[in-house]
């Protein structure tokens, strides 16, 4: 029985690791392949193409993010072959494999980690026989268990990291690696807290795939273990091997639990990392502790700012901080101190993401305790609670959006910093706040980029406060050549400006103080009106950008 395994993943870049343990698991000893697609593509092309590949079975991972084009790609197969045997199997149908078996047009569903119970699953349906398979259930039979593998049993398969299909695409795609599974924690709206412990890869294992992996020209590779330094001594190890094998180019992200991090992990970081290295994501979620004891989630915040602050004045890793709005107990005013709590540390990112119900959670049934609304379609997004109107959630939105635009872009850092440094000391939620009401008002969502330094210019002026000289600078760091436009008005004309390059390209004393050449003058300056006479020429050379004051005589 010739059988395809497929998703659909969020992005091109993106890999299934899920698909590729599967087949590594299964390919000798069934006719089997694997076929990743994205959401983009169109749905009833994605069908044809599997039916065109002959398959008599075709297993689907679904997931939050693809569950919706899923269930449409189930249902277009299903008419176009009423005999192709579907398999359902991932997170998002681990859990209420009942609701998926009576709802959408499939045959099985696997709950859990299915590398080898999707062999048994196979072998039955080959020889015909009954099914009783922990893990799998049917229209027939309901399976109550979440299925977990070996992990010795998997190291010892080939390696799901080098399969020759792989070699050509790994510099230009994000590889997902994990050295374990589970999670120790039981936070209330994550389907990882229905996972009880958790287990390890074999370190030989780890270094082997790794090894592979950076000497293949890897560029990224994201470890997909809920708390990465759960265990420090597995910690070391990866990460002493990554360091020892390091090349420039490559990163790794990890997410940690800050709360976890010793003096002794941080000064190791700090003096052996290189510099943007590794990038870590830490969940804080919130600061409001009656909101982190509704869902089970226990942090001491102090001692995660403290051990934040001590990574950031290391330098050596980019953080990405995770908070999540409409939480239990946290209103629109607690979340914006939250907001404001997490946002001083300034890090390099602050992902702003809304609560989702998701399916088999404990929050998700609990909902009506805290009154919760939800879309019941995916990503199953809070609509509204007793604590948070939908009205305040939308308004956070708007702040996302902002947030993502103006910070976590990092093209507006040199002014963003000197705004909360001075004018808006300390009330980072407030002037995204306020600029999420000025963009809505003054400029399209989808903004050209010299539409938005505009935009944030204009805000600034607004409440008379004057950083063109930083946004210039912003602006500028944009390219690697000279821009043939701006975000302002430009004092000079285009034949004014040629002229003045013209005439500084000549000037001799000038060019041997700064040691530039003519042709730099020429080609590679941007010249700018500072005041009468001063001008600011700003040079996009191959090592970097240089400014220099040129005072016309």
């Amino acid at each position: 029985m010739k059988t395809l395994l497929a998703t659909l993943n969020a992005k091109y870049i993106h890999t299934s690791l899920a698909l590729r343990w599967l087949y590594v698991a299964n390919k000798d000893f069934f006719d089997i392949q694997f076929k990743e697609y994205t959401i983009k593509e169109n749905i009833e092309n994605v069908a044809d193409d599997i039916l065109i590949s002959g398959c008599q079975c075709v297993g689907l991972g679904v997931y939050i993010w693809n569950v919706e084009k899923i269930k449409d790609l189930v249902i277009s197969l299903r008419a176009k072959n009423p005999d192709l045997i579907i398999l359902l199997g991932g997170p998002e149908v681990t859990y209420e494999p009942e609701y998926f078996l009576k709802n959408w047009p499939v045959d099985y569903v696997i709950s859990g980690e299915g590398e080898f119970v999707l062999g048994e699953l196979l072998q039955s349906l080959e020889k015909g026989e009954k099914l009783s398979i922990a893990g799998v259930s049917s229209q027939k039979e309901i399976s109550t268990e979440v299925v977990k593998a070996d992990l010795q049993r998997l190291s010892e398969l080939p390696s799901p990291y080098q399969l020759p299909e792989d070699t050509e695409n790994c510099k230009n795609r994000l590889v997902y690696f994990e050295t374990s599974r589970g999670c120790p924690y039981q936070c209330a709206y994550c389907l990882s807290s229905l996972e009880k412990g958790i287990r390890y890869f074999p370190e030989n294992h780890v270094k082997e795939n790794l090894k592979y992996l950076v000497e293949s020209g890897a560029k990224q590779i994201k470890f997909l273990d809920r708390t990465f330094n759960l265990n420090w001594d597995k910690t070391h190890y990866v990460f002493d091997f990554l360091i020892d094998n390091y090349h420039p180019g490559l990163s790794c992200q990890f997410e940690v639990y800050a709360d976890l991090l010793t003096d002794e992990m941080i000064d190791y970081l700090n003096n052996r990392l290189p510099e943007k290295f590794f990038r870590f994501e830490i969940g804080i979620q919130s600061t409001h502790e009656p909101s982190n004891e509704a869902v089970n989630r226990k942090q001491d915040f102090a001692l995660i700012s403290r051990n934040i602050r001590r990574l950031m004045d290391g330098g050596k890793i980019d953080l990405h901080l995770d908070l999540i709005a409409g939480l239990p107990h946290e209103n629109y005013q607690r979340f914006a101190q939250s907001l404001n709590d997490v946002f001083a540390f300034r890090a390099k990112e602050l992902q702003l993401g809304f609560l989702k119900m998701l399916r088999g959670t404990s929050l998700r049934k609990n909902a009506e305790k805290y009154g919760y609304l939800y879309h019941e379609k995916a990503p199953y997004e809070v609509i509204s609670n007793n604590d948070i109107t939908a009205e305040e959630l939308d308004k956070i939105r708007k702040i996302e959006h902002v947030i993502d635009k103006y910070w976590n872009t990092g093209r507006f850092k040199r002014t963003l910093n000197e705004v909360f440094d001075t004018v808006f000391a300390h009330h980072y939620f407030e002037f995204f706040a306020e600029l999420a009401d000025f963009s809505e008002k003054n400029k399209p969502k989808q903004a050209s980029l010299e539409e938005s330094y505009a935009c944030l210019n204009d805000f600034l002026l607004s409440k008379e406060v004057d950083l063109f000289e930083y946004l210039r600078n912003d602006y500028y760091d944009n390219f690697s050549i000279r821009p043939a436009s701006s975000f302002w008005k430009d004092a000079l004309d285009k034949k004014e400006r040629k002229r003045l390059l013209m005439a500084i390209s000549k000037d001799k004393l000038f060019l041997e103080q700064t040691q530039l050449t003519a042709y730099s003058v020429k080609k590679q300056a941007r010249i700018d009106l500072v005041c009468e006479n001063q001008y600011l020429l700003t040079l996009f050379l191959p090592e970097g950008r240089k400014q220099y004051r040129y005072i016309q005589a």
